[in-house]
């Protein structure tokens, strides 16, 4: 007789969840079957046959590094850039190397323009330089005293995937004092195509790159709108395929250039979208927020493009670095066990909170290098940033409205700056600190109940959020104690005149304010006593001015700096007075609800408490932006703690609000919402391309 066998617990669950995962498989696959993917790329690859037949005629300002026709990332391998009577230059070294890519397979001429060498200078180094493609030598080129161009010609043999590569073999020299190895002094590089009668193949690297990346754009724009989205997704990756055939017609070396980074960032989306959809359902039904399945499948595309666009654009070659390698250094120092560190900002020493370094220092032991944790996941938690912002939202408004305020969150400029800036610590605490305000309204609500163990859970999440604000960075250490500060003394007023809302909340509230910052004094902060001692002497006796060691700055600067670089390119100017109607909605629509009164319903009590809460939190956090907007103004210093990027999320919250009352007014109304979401993209596409293609600064986000 046989045994019976037995059934392993969770045997059939895995056996389902495989089926499921096959399925849903199958269902992305198949929407590359639909012919919106085929015209996508029928779009990219005929823009990319018809600029290999165009006629090129492409300049490269040498020593040009920031700004529209910057050398990089064509030049490697020079010394660095410099600038003088001729305009910018850079000298050869032996080896240096020039790539342009997407020409075709086609003859160019190339020259060089040499700059005018003094004579000793000549005397001492070499007199002429040879040109390499690979091992073969295309030319030997003079230098003369006077400069001018030197040309040769590139034959198409030499391009075997439509890429100029170019080596320059040169002998070196090194002036007295100075360790650099010169050859010869470049200032543009003129490289045009030579008029064939064939057909010109295009770059097939670029190109295939560029497909395949297409077809993991349509995988995860499929897979994050879902099946009820299919008509979304479609316009998306048609959309897309229009804008990269756009990039190869318009310049086709900087689109080459940006294929790899393209593929890598849509192959990490991939996998985003479907985490995204398996595990945002159930945190849904947990926290009780609404989350239709059409407005599921816009959430995760929001979060999905927002994560593609900002680790993308960090992977394009020679894009703005920021202060990438200052967190490096930082997070090397940091799980090397140095805590306490000192950091300096426009003068000013400040205490410099190692939070953010600790939460992902387990990841390096993947194998990734500290960069890519770094910038992989500051791209990670801007694209989370958008389900929180939802889920701030939702509580106080229709869910298309919340998924609105999500995208106006990740796709105005300001959190693009951050992203170019690379204020990594800065990223981490602002998506912490929007973990906190989403808490403090779900905990709002949660205070009230009878429920104790709810209540004190709650107690404990708001506790420990606001520590790791607290630990993360100083600017938001100062400004989140300041709005949890007004928000305690609030409750405790409103529960001294006898408000049950307030009286619900000011226990909880006040210990988990209390506890999170005497932790973070106790255990962190206590160790710059002495320093802050010390500017508070200085302060006292030569102003604020005197310990940020500099001149008062004009007041004339700082107008034209908020209205500049703070209401307009931050978030594109019109979600601000958005933002201001819509709190002004919110605001109206609470006072007719307590009008009202009356009997009412368990939900709309719930949504009553939430709107309270969140209204309590917009008015506490632009009160603390204002007081530091307001602060230069009366200092004179220009040190802030980012008062701006502290309010992001209220002029997301709002904007969405009032953009929803502005709606309602007919075709007129509507009309003004698609001209402001138009410029404001527009803003944005800037803030994007300017940093990524040619290293232009946007703004410093405050």
């Amino acid at each position: 007789m046989s045994t019976p066998k037995i059934a392993q617990p969770g045997a059939h669950s895995r056996v389902v969840s495989a089926s499921t995962a096959w399925h849903r498989l199958r269902a992305d696959l198949t929407a590359l079957t639909a012919p919106a993917f085929w015209i996508a790329l029928g779009i990219v690859l005929a823009a990319a046959l018809l600029a290999a037949q165009l006629p090129r005629n492409y300049r490269i300002d040498v020593g040009f590094e920031e700004g529209v026709g910057s050398d990089l990332p064509f030049l490697q391998g020079f010394n660095n850039a410099e600038i003088g009577e001729h305009g910018t230059y850079r000298w050869t070294t032996d080896g240096a190397r020039m790539t342009v890519p997407g020409l075709g397979v086609r003859p160019l001429i190339v020259t060089f323009y040499q700059l005018p060498i003094a004579a000793e200078v000549l005397e001492a180094g070499p007199q002429s330089y040879t040109i390499w493609a690979g091992t073969r030598q295309l030319a030997e080129l003079p230098i003369r005293r006077d400069g001018g161009p030197a040309a040769f010609v590139v034959p198409a043999d030499a391009l075997p995937d439509g890429t100029l590569d170019v080596r320059i073999g040169t002998d070196t020299f090194s002036p007295p004092g100075d360790p650099r190895l010169l050859g010869t002094p470049l200032g543009v590089i003129r490289i045009t195509a030579a008029p064939t009668p064939s057909f010109t193949a295009p770059t097939q690297t670029a190109l295939l790159t560029w497909l395949g990346a297409v077809i993991l754009i349509a995988l995860a724009l499929g897979h994050a709108t879902g099946v009820a989205g299919r008509t979304a997704q479609h316009w998306l990756v048609v959309i897309s395929a229009g804008l990269i055939a756009v990039a190869a017609v318009l310049d086709p070396p900087r689109w080459a250039f940006g294929a790899t980074a393209a593929l890598t960032a849509a192959a990490l989306s991939y996998p985003l979208a479907i985490g995204l959809r398996a595990v945002l359902p159930g945190m849904a039904r947990r926290l009780r927020l609404p989350l239709p399945t059409t407005i599921l499948g816009g959430l995760t595309a929001i979060a999905v493009i927002s994560f593609a666009l900002r680790y993308g654009g960090r992977l394009y070659p020679n894009s703005m670095h920021g202060d990438i390698g200052f967190h490096v250094n930082r997070f090397n120092e940091a799980i090397g066990g140095l805590i306490f560190i000192l950091s300096k900002n426009r003068g000013v020493d400040f205490p410099y909170p190692p939070g953010p370094y600790l939460l992902i220092a387990p990841f390096p032991l993947l194998g990734l290098s500290p960069t890519t944790v770094l910038e992989l996941g500051a791209a990670l938690v801007d694209a989370f940033s958008a389900v929180v912002i939802y889920a701030i939202t939702v509580r106080i408004a229709r869910p298309a409205t919340a998924l609105l305020a999500a995208a106006i969150y990740v796709f105005t400029a300001a959190t693009f700056m951050t992203t170019w800036w690379s204020f990594d610590t800065h990223i981490y605490t602002q998506f912490l600190h929007l973990l906190l305000i989403a808490a403090l309204v779900l905990a709002a609500e949660a205070w009230q109940s009878a429920d104790r163990a709810r209540r004190e859970r709650w107690t404990w999440v708001v506790g420990v959020l606001a520590t790791l604000v607290f630990l993360g960075h100083f600017g938001f250490l100062i400004n989140t104690a300041l709005l949890l500060g007004l928000l305690v003394v609030g409750v405790w007023i409103g529960a001294w005149r006898g408000s049950s809302w307030a009286q619900a909340l000011r226990n909880p509230l006040t210990i988990a304010t209390f506890g999170a910052g005497l932790f973070a004094a106790v255990f962190f902060y206590t160790a710059y006593i002495p320093l802050f001692l010390e500017q508070l002497q200085t302060a006292s006796s030569g102003g604020l001015t005197a310990v940020a060691g500099r001149a008062p700055v004009s007041r004339a600067v700082l107008w034209n700096t908020l209205w500049e670089a703070g209401l307009i390119t931050h978030f594109g100017f019109f979600p601000l007075p958005m933002a201001l109607i819509g709190i002004v909605a919110l605001s109206r629509r609470l006072f007719d609800q307590q009008a009202g009164g009356g009997a009412r319903s368990a939900e709309r009590g719930a949504r009553q408490g939430a709107t309270r809460a969140v209204l309590a939190l917009m008015f506490g956090s632009l009160t603390v932006a204002l007081t530091f907007a307001a602060f230069p103004f009366i200092s004179g210093v220009t040190n802030s703690p980012r008062w701006l990027m502290f309010i992001a999320w209220v002029i997301a919250v709002g904007g969405a609000l009032g953009t929803q009352a502005i709606w309602r007014y007919g075709r007129l109304g509507r009309l003004a919402v698609v001209v402001m979401g138009a410029l404001v993209l527009l803003n944005t596409a800037w803030i994007w391309l300017g940093p990524m293609l040619w290293r232009i600064r946007p703004p410093e986000p405050f």
